[in-house]
């Protein structure tokens, strides 16, 4: 049942199961970044470089950016393309999101991993 609402019978799907499953993992690494600040409670310098020290929480934040990204495109994809009626100045508007978003996603990626 599941796999025949991916099709492309039912393209909304898609993008719906892809919102909510962005949406969880941005909760469950922000549980986590609650937790670990708490418990670290990092208010200097060195402690900052102390919280984000570990590999796996370097990648676990990368993951976190990169839902955050897939997240916004679906969001404001659609509301442009809702309340945007203006066809060629909604594609202008999408092709600068997309950019942005790209950007960041790089900004993050390098400061994460540099």
């Amino acid at each position: 049942m599941l796999i025949e609402l991916l099709t492309k019978r039912y393209p909304g799907m898609r993008a719906w199961l892809s919102q909510r499953l962005t949406g969880l993992a941005m909760a469950i690494y922000s549980v986590l970044a609650v937790g670990r600040f708490f418990y670290l409670a990092p208010n200097d310098y060195a402690t900052w470089l102390e919280f984000f020290q570990p590999l796996w929480w370097r990648m676990a934040t990368l993951l976190f950016w990169t839902a955050l990204t897939l997240h916004a495109w679906l969001g404001i994809r659609d509301v442009f393309k809702d309340y945007v009626p203006n066809d060629s100045l909604r594609e202008v508007l999408l092709k600068s999101l997309v950019v942005l978003l790209w950007v960041y996603l790089v900004w993050a990626s390098y400061l994460l991993l540099a």
